[in-house]
């Protein structure tokens, strides 16, 4: 546990898993703020990779403009990357950041496509 331990208060992207391929995929942005043997808590906001209607490129929108706690279940993760200070993941995190939240609509075409 002591290697996991130095990952509290880092900044972390991570990519849920699943469970249906026609669902959008759903990415947690924020900061670690503890950790236990069967998951961590993270601060920050739920988003969604979605398809940009203007472009048709992946972009991931936030769902919720309030940061929370999220806890996370090491089995329920695909993958995730921890951002380091003055990286480029860094800097498109910001950007991430700053984009307005998806609305309801937004969010009802999505999972219906």
């Amino acid at each position: 546990m002591t290697e996991t331990a130095g990952l509290q208060g880092r900044r972390v992207r991570i990519v849920l898993r699943r469970f249906h391929p026609q669902t959008p995929r759903e990415v947690i942005r924020g900061i670690i703020t503890d950790m236990d043997q069967y998951g961590f808590r993270v601060s920050g906001r739920p988003f969604h990779d979605v398809a940009d209607l203007e472009t048709s490129q992946r972009i991931e929108s936030h769902v919720e403009v309030d940061t929370k706690v999220h806890w996370i279940s090491y089995n329920s993760i695909r993958h995730s990357e921890i951002i380091l200070p003055g990286s480029t993941p860094e800097q498109e995190d910001s950007e991430i950041q700053r984009r307005k939240p998806l609305t309801a609509h937004e969010l009802s075409c999505q999972s219906s496509s």
